[in-house]
């Protein structure tokens, strides 16, 4: 209960300090005020958290881990946060419109071209950005980054699950409940995902920095549900598009991700341009788990471009 406690402050620090030193903005895009936060000065990151459908107040702790070397620009996508349309339908929200809104972002700050991050998901969004505006990146960090494509989906629940213990499964369990489902879809999920959450670190207990701050509205299904069937329908396998971004690409993945090596190994054979880095020790939210290493690792990397 000490560690609980202890992990519960440090990301309440970390949490307030980097909300306090945020700098909120917002350009409209088709129609909707997209809106993000910047984070420290420097060479600016556009960070993409994953889901799809995650509010962007997950990721502010990478941004603190990057923030006192980078100006890290942090957007709620399309659907999420301060960013949510008043109808959600494939109008609305799709994965051209949000790569426009990246596009808006980046003209609004007047930036040429910028790094950018992809977490998770978000690192198939950052990866599919590349494809369809490369001139306007200059570098693509991938972190833990879900792939090319959906084909790690087969498998990826399967390795969490290996990573649980029986009290977890009675928890995923009890919310799994038709009747609890049908009460109240959004909280039952979302207890889901938190009871699920150990399956995906190395350390245990580190998976309290996440699950301990997690809320109900860090998480929209109904926007992550359009998206989904934009993927599928439109058959967006970057595996198999013609290579258009030739710029440096970092690879950083965690050994024990329960994505697999298999994973990493094919980005790294797509790009030409791309170094692939393994960290050790380490589950599917690197920097939380090594965010020395995260860091330096980022550092190394744009310091020999």
């Amino acid at each position: 209960m000490k560690l609980k406690a202890t992990l519960q402050l440090i990301f309440l620090v970390i949490l307030l300090q980097s909300n306090c030193f945020a700098q909120d903005e917002k350009v409209i895009n088709e129609g909707l005020d997209i809106h993000y936060r910047i984070f420290g000065d420097g060479t600016p990151i556009l960070i993409i958290g994953g889901g799809p459908g995650d509010h962007s107040d997950r990721y502010v702790s990478l941004c603190e881990v990057l923030s006192p070397n980078y100006k890290c620009i942090l957007v709620d996508q399309r659907g999420t946060g301060n960013s949510a349309p008043e109808v959600f339908d494939s109008t609305t929200i799709s994965i051209d419109l949000t790569l426009r809104d990246f596009e808006a972002i980046r003209k609004n700050l007047n930036i040429e071209n910028w790094t950018v991050l992809g977490f998770s998901f978000g690192g198939y969004l950052a990866t599919l950005y590349s494809h369809f505006y490369p001139s306007s990146v200059s570098e693509l960090l991938l972190l833990n980054s879900a792939g090319l494509n959906t084909n790690a989906f087969s498998y990826f629940l399967d390795n969490i699950n290996s990573g649980l213990q029986e009290s977890d499964f009675q928890v995923v369990e009890y919310w799994s409940d038709s009747t609890r489902l049908a009460d109240d879809r959004q909280h039952a999920i979302t207890e889901i995902i938190r009871a699920r959450m150990p399956g995906y670190f190395y350390d245990r207990e580190k998976s309290l920095l996440i699950t301990e701050p997690m809320e109900e509205y860090h998480f929209n299904f109904e926007m992550g549900n359009f998206i989904w069937n934009d993927i599928y329908n439109r058959q967006l396998d970057i595996e198999t598009f013609e290579l258009k971004f030739l710029n440096p690409v970092l690879i950083m993945a965690g050994r024990q991700d329960p994505l697999g090596e298999s994973v990493p190994i094919s980005i790294h054979n797509y790009f030409p341009q791309s170094q692939l880095v393994f960290i050790e020790k380490c589950g599917h939210y690197s920097w939380i788990e090594q965010p020395e290493k995260v860091l330096s690792t980022i550092n190394d990397f744009l310091k020999s471009k």
